[in-house]
């Protein structure tokens, strides 16, 4: 089979901004000789001295025409008119906060950017990879370009912190890792993750299909008119950060919401929202900051619900079963492939975290604190983002934790469907008084047949 050729990439990725973009990406990538790379790098360093009194993404092509050609004159340089104009092209591109990558932040289609080294670009889309012919001019292009996007969030690269995750913008997360970790030769390695939904509502959700109304409508019903605590389950791109947005919108507005984080990525636009962010030791092993400090810290601050941003270690974990059995519900995330997967990777964590404690206190502890697991998985030909299972967590009984399954996903089909299991709600009262009326037992729900149609047509 003939490999696809990067016009093609973009005409099936990117539909008809494929000729858009084709025009943005080559310039800098394709055009540029050395003496022209030069003068552009040059620039760019004469501007970023001046960032005070300049504005770069608001100079003209004129303005940056007459840079190019001071440029030229301090450093002995002469270019061509052709060099000159791909200069100042690629000098425009390089002025947009993500240089060369801009086109692809600002895509609705791409979830991630990945950048191997300054000629190697691919992209995630759906949950599939293609490689795409985007570039830097060269690699000290590249290198220039992440450490200056690093010291837009007052951070730097090396050998003493190799890695870094931080919050580039409010809908972008960069993740850097140092050069020494890649192959000689290759550069430091850059992942852009882009969350394209930045305000949602369980109406979005529906929308999106993640499940149906009566599905979505039983979580929302439970965000916001219990003490109900979730737990969001699922593997890497499932949407569980997109999902607790969603649920967090649905809190009155007169509750006061905690954001614990190490990454700021959940951005919730509503009053009384505070957010914590926890950080690793600096280089002399001093200034960490832990999940269960944010969260001890939080209780001091007349919280009334908690948003962990994602358990990842046993030290989190204990503190959210803490503070959530104390009587502060929220909601946080974890990897894992099922429910029950999750509830066993919950029980690991404590059981790390509380050496001497037995299993039956463990399981107590976790029946205590957690009401409801929601389990998202990426299935079917389309690659959708589902909510594949919810179940509810009953005080343990026996040093066993009781289980309720209340839907599943069905996908023997083209046709997702979602199964109202045999599971009683410990929380029928609330969703009665809030007017929800969990389908009976064995029914089974679907979309609505207009939307399965247009979507399947």
């Amino acid at each position: 089979m003939q490999k696809p050729s990067a016009d093609q990439i973009r005409a099936s990725y990117f539909g008809g901004n494929a000729e858009r973009l084709r025009r943005k990406a080559d310039p800098s990538a394709r055009s540029l000789t050395a003496s022209s790379s030069f003068v552009v790098q040059r620039a760019k360093e004469q501007i970023n001295r001046n960032s005070d009194s300049i504005n770069a993404a608001e100079l003209s092509d004129f303005e940056l025409l007459k840079l190019v050609e001071t440029v030229e004159y301090e450093e002995g340089e002469e270019l061509t008119a052709r060099e000159r104009r791909a200069a100042v092209c690629a000098l425009a591109i390089a002025l947009q906060n993500y240089d060369v990558l801009t086109p692809l932040v600002t895509n609705p289609e791409v979830n991630d950017i990945i950048v191997r080294s300054y000629d190697d670009i691919s992209i995630q889309t759906g949950r599939r990879n293609v490689r795409t012919d985007y570039a830097f001019a060269d690699k000290e292009a590249y290198e220039s370009f992440v450490e200056n996007l690093l010291k837009r969030v007052g951070k730097a690269c090396t050998t003493a912190t190799p890695v870094i995750d931080a919050a580039v913008d409010t809908h972008v997360r960069a993740c850097v890792t140092h050069q020494s970790f890649s192959p000689p030769g290759s550069g430091p390695m850059l992942t852009l993750r882009i969350a394209r939904h930045r305000n949602v509502n369980i109406s979005d959700l529906v929308a999106w299909e993640l499940a149906p109304e009566p599905v979505l409508e039983y979580l929302h019903v439970l965000s916001a008119h219990s003490d109900a605590t979730l737990l969001i389950a699922g593997e890497v791109g499932t949407g569980k950060t997109t999902l607790v947005k969603a649920l967090a919108a649905a809190i009155d507005e007169r509750e006061a919401i905690l954001c614990i984080e190490d990454t700021h990525e959940i951005v919730l636009e509503r009053d009384f929202t505070r957010t914590l962010l926890t950080r690793e030791a600096n280089t002399e092993g001093s200034g960490r900051i832990t999940p269960a400090q944010a969260i001890r810290t939080g209780m001091r601050m007349a919280m009334n619900r908690i948003i962990l941003g994602e358990m990842r270690d046993a030290e989190a974990a204990e503190a959210f079963i803490d503070v959530c059995a104390s009587g502060h519900p929220g909601f946080s995330t974890i990897h894992a492939r099922s429910a029950k997967d999750a509830v066993g990777r919950l029980e690991l964590f404590l059981s790390r975290a509380q050496s001497g404690v037995d299993t039956a206190t463990i399981r107590r502890q976790i029946s205590n604190a957690l009401s409801v697991v929601v389990y998202l998985s990426v299935s079917g030909s389309k690659k959708k983002r589902r909510i594949a299972e919810i179940v509810e967590i009953h005080p343990s009984s026996e040093n066993i934790i009781q289980v309720s399954p209340i839907f599943r996903l069905s996908e023997n089909s083209d046709v997702p469907s979602w199964e109202r299991l045999s599971g009683l709600s410990r929380f029928a009262p609330t969703l009665a008084n809030a007017g929800y009326q969990l389908p009976e037992q064995g029914q089974t729900i679907s979309f609505p047949v207009e939307s399965l149609y247009r979507n399947l047509h």
